[in-house]
This record gives structure tokens, C-alpha cells and sequence, in this order.
């Protein structure tokens, strides 16, 4: 049996490290959560406006059953945690050459939509593809995402009876893009859907086919959070400091403390030292793997388990009084040519008329008053990025705000450069990653293998994040907090 007050440390409070807390909570442990920032939640973050939070990462809820599942563990109910609803929109895209298009999370409402904007050819298209990621998805979701042991998903019964639908969907390995030309002629449709894999930073022309179930994954529902997304950390954090998890903000981590085999707790900048055997690391492993978390813990990751690295972007989190279009929560504005936005990113650069994501975070039924956007680019990583500090926001600025005024739409006032985050202040607020929002490129098709998994070599050391198995996005990054939760559970039983 374990102590009755066994020590648990967290570094970082992203959602991995805050759905462990609220999960080891109960246990009978004492559970200290450690971050640099001022407030909780990562990236999963809200910027201050003096019309209300903004927020500043992720803008929906999907999966929900994730999170359904990990608060009913903790013997709650989100949905009386949470002012949460299920929006029926899942974007309205826009071309420069007028077309709309809108998608729903129904699938007949999709069809009808996309025959009477491209016809039926492209409707049944459609058809064909949604119906093939669905089997993808239902094949990979229990035997490879949700599995802690990621390796061991090809013994699973729901891999298994699905082989052969997976050999005849995902047939010679290709990339997302050549994959799309399979299933469409209409060039807007192989755009839309290839935007699935910047999802998680990859580029549709260089990642692999598998990543079409992801169109699935936010079919099945996309939810928001009355006052926004960044309530959800909060909310965690609220929960566990009741249940004794006590968090130590705006101290940063300076070197995780081993003997080759064990944990044996964390050095802080500010002098601290904490002892203990078991640690919970949530932050970008790569950060790790550079040594910036000590010599003790640097050799347990390789190179190519946390390079080469994903998408990067630029963020625009700003309040303002919109003109000409109307916009739902997530709006999508295409250009002509996508593969050269693409080209841009790889050379290290920003394409000059990139696709813009437009998340209107909640529609003011006043007309006078300011409403909260975020906007987002893509953009490389810090190790590719050829922009300096000083174009970035006037670069930015134009690009921006004269292509969204070219489709139809202004917003007065413009935002200043206090509501541009850059690759830069990724970085800064999660250190190690070189300014990726997403960890570990998903090119290849084993990439899901190559990256660090929850358990470590080295005996009470686990990783959350989402740079860890099963991956990026708000459900799998929460996902990875309860693997690491269930993992500890588990050893302590055996000590």
C-alpha cells in the first residue's frame, strides 16, 4: 500500500497537468501543481480585454465524451460544472470568389448543402468520404487513441475486425492531399478537408492519409462554453484547489531532479527544491530532450521522437465592432492557392494571402457593442521562421485585415500589436517547444510512434501534453492527463 500523503508534482498546469490534478485529487495524496505563468490553462489561455476575456487557443470543445468521461471519474458532472452547448454549426467557409459554404454537425444537412453550392456529383463525393472516415475513426479511436500502450493497438478487437475496411480506405501509403484527389473533383472540397490536418500542424501536401478521420472527429459535435473556451481550465483548477491540489503559480522549473533511475523531485529558479517520487511533466517534451530540464532526465527522449516540428501560428485575440459579413463562431476565409501558402511556411515565411480561421467568440445581440474575435495564422516554427520582430506585426497587420476587408469584411478599431501572439511568445509561454503549438510534425506515417508516450524510463517520471501520446488537440492532450493519472494510480498500488 502506498503512504497515506505520497507526494505528486505537476509541472505545468496545460489541461494534461490539470486533468491529472483533478483525477489524483481524491486519492489521499498530496498533489502540488507548478507553473511559470500567472494564470492556469497553457494554451488553453484567455487574453484580457476591457470587454471581457478573450480567448486566446483553442475555441471548442470536441470529443465530449473525453471529458464526460474524465469528470465522471472525479464523481461530477461537467455539464452542471459548465455553462456548455452544442453548436449546430461546425464553419461557414468563404473562397475569394463568393462562395459560402457551411457545414453542420448533420450529415443530410451537409449533402443538401454542399449539392446546392457544387452539385451532386460533389454531394455524393461527400458521401463517400465521410462515411470511409467514420470507419477510420471508429477503427483508431478505442484500439490507438484512447490506449495508453499506443504500440499494442493492432491486438485490439476493435482494430482487428476492422482490418480489412482499414486496408481498402487507407489503401498505398499517400499523402492527405493526393488522398482527397481520390475522393473529390471539386477543388474547394480537397481545400476545406485538407485544412483538417493543420488540426494538428501538419500540412495536408506532406502528412499522411489517416488524418481524413479528424473531418469525423469534429462532425461528432463541436461545444462551447458560455464566456468562453478558457473556462474550462479554470474550472478544473477551482475543482482540484477544493479537493487540496495547492498550485504554485509563476514558478518556473529549473531542473527535474533524478538519480538515473528514480525521480527524486524539481529544482525551482526562485531557490525551491520539492522533493518526491513521482513527477508529472506537462510541458513540450522537445523541451526536455534539449537538456533544458537538467542533465538527469535529458538522454531518456530521442530527436525523433519531438522532431521535426509541427505548425506554428500567429494569433490575433482582439474585441471590435465588425462590418459585412455574417459570421458564425468559427468562420473559415480560403485563398486561390493553397499549396503555395504551404510553400511559404516551409521556406520560413507567411504566405501573403494565407487561410484565415475567424472564431467570433460570442455574437452581441447590441450592434454597438465591441465583440471578441480571435484570428488565426499559420505559421513555422521559431527554427524556421525567417520573419523578424519587426515585421512581424505589420506584416501580420496587412496581410490580415486587407484580405479579410478584399471578402467583405472590417473590423473598427483595428487591433494593435498587444493582440498579436507570435511563434516568439509560444515559446515563452511553453518553453522548449520551439514556438509549435502542436509538437511533433505528423509527416510520416508512424510519427504516432515515434512520439514520447505517457510512462518514462526512468521509474515515477510521466509525461502530459499535447507533444505526447495520443497527440495534439484539447481531447487528446486531457486524454494524456488521465493516462498519466491512471498510470501513477497504478504504480502506487504496486509500492
Amino acid at each position: 500500500m502506498h503512504k497515506e500523503k505520497e507526494k505528486i508534482i505537476i509541472v505545468g498546469a496545460g489541461i494534461g497537468g490539470l486533468v491529472s490534478s483533478l483525477l489524483l485529487s481524491d486519492q489521499g495524496l498530496e498533489v502540488i501543481v507548478i507553473d511559470k505563468n500567472k494564470e492556469v490553462g497553457g494554451k488553453l489561455r484567455s487574453i484580457h480585454s476591457e470587454d471581457g476575456p478573450i480567448d486566446g487557443g483553442p475555441t471548442v470543445l470536441t470529443l465530449i465524451n473525453i471529458f464526460v468521461e474524465i469528470f465522471s471519474q472525479a464523481k461530477l458532472d461537467i455539464f452542471n460544472e459548465l455553462d456548455l452547448f452544442k453548436d449546430p454549426y461546425l464553419a461557414r467557409h468563404w473562397w475569394p470568389d463568393g462562395t459560402k459554404l457551411d457545414l453542420f454537425c448533420d450529415h443530410n444537412s451537409n449533402l443538401e448543402n454542399i449539392e446546392s453550392v457544387f452539385g451532386s456529383q460533389s454531394a455524393s463525393d461527400f458521401n463517400i468520404f465521410h462515411k470511409d472516415s467514420e470507419k477510420l475513426f471508429n477503427s483508431f479511436d478505442k484500439s490507438l487513441l484512447k490506449n495508453r500502450f499506443p504500440t499494442s493497438f493492432f491486438t485490439k478487437p476493435s482494430f482487428l475486425k476492422n482490418i480489412h475496411n482499414i486496408i481498402r480506405i487507407l489503401g498505398k501509403p499517400s499523402t492527405f492531399s493526393k488522398k482527397l484527389d481520390r475522393y473529390f473533383e471539386e477543388p474547394k472540397l480537397k481545400q476545406l478537408f485538407g485544412r483538417y490536418a493543420t488540426y494538428v500542424g501538419a500540412s495536408p501536401f506532406n502528412s499522411p492519409s489517416i488524418l481524413q478521420l479528424i473531418w469525423f472527429a469534429e462532425f461528432s459535435g463541436v461545444w462551447r462554453i458560455k464566456g468562453g473556451l478558457h473556462r474550462l481550465a479554470l474550472c478544473i483548477k477551482n475543482i482540484a484547489e477544493d479537493r487540496g491540489v495547492k498550485f504554485l503559480l509563476e514558478e518556473e522549473a529549473e531542473k527535474i531532479l533524478a538519480d538515473g533511475k528514480r525521480i527524486k523531485g524539481i529544482a525551482l529558479k526562485s531557490g525551491k527544491k520539492l522533493n518526491s517520487n513521482f513527477l508529472i511533466f506537462n510541458g513540450d517534451p522537445r523541451g526536455i530532450a534539449k537538456g533544458n530540464l537538467g542533465n538527469d532526465v535529458s538522454q531518456i527522449l530521442s530527436r525523433a521522437s519531438v522532431e521535426p516540428r509541427s505548425l506554428s501560428a500567429y494569433v490575433w485575440s482582439f474585441a471590435a465592432k465588425p462590418k459585412g459579413k455574417k459570421l458564425v463562431h468559427h468562420n473559415v476565409f480560403f485563398n486561390q492557392d493553397y499549396s503555395d501558402e504551404f510553400k511559404k511556411i516551409a521556406s520560413g515565411k507567411i504566405s501573403e494571402d494565407p487561410t484565415l480561421y475567424v472564431c467570433a467568440q460570442e455574437q452581441s445581440i447590441k450592434n454597438n457593442k465591441n465583440q471578441r474575435y480571435e484570428i488565426i495564422i499559420n505559421a513555422p516554427p521559431l527554427s524556421l521562421n525567417k520573419i523578424s520582430d519587426k515585421e512581424e506585426h505589420h506584416l501580420c497587420k496587412e496581410i490580415t485585415f486587407q484580405k479579410l476587408k478584399k471578402m467583405g469584411l472590417t473590423f473598427h478599431p483595428k487591433p494593435t500589436a498587444n493582440n498579436l501572439s507570435t511563434p516568439a511568445n509560444f515559446e515563452t509561454l511553453c518553453p522548449g517547444g520551439d514556438g509549435s503549438l502542436y509538437g511533433l510534425n505528423p509527416q510520416r506515417m508512424m510519427s504516432t510512434f515515434r512520439r514520447p508516450t505517457t510512462k518514462t524510463k526512468i521509474k515515477g517520471l510521466y509525461l502530459t501534453g499535447g507533444g505526447v501520446h495520443p497527440g495534439p488537440g484539447l481531447p487528446m492532450a486531457a486524454l494524456s492527463g488521465k493516462h498519466a493519472a491512471e498510470m501513477i494510480k497504478k504504480d502506487l498500488a504496486l509500492t
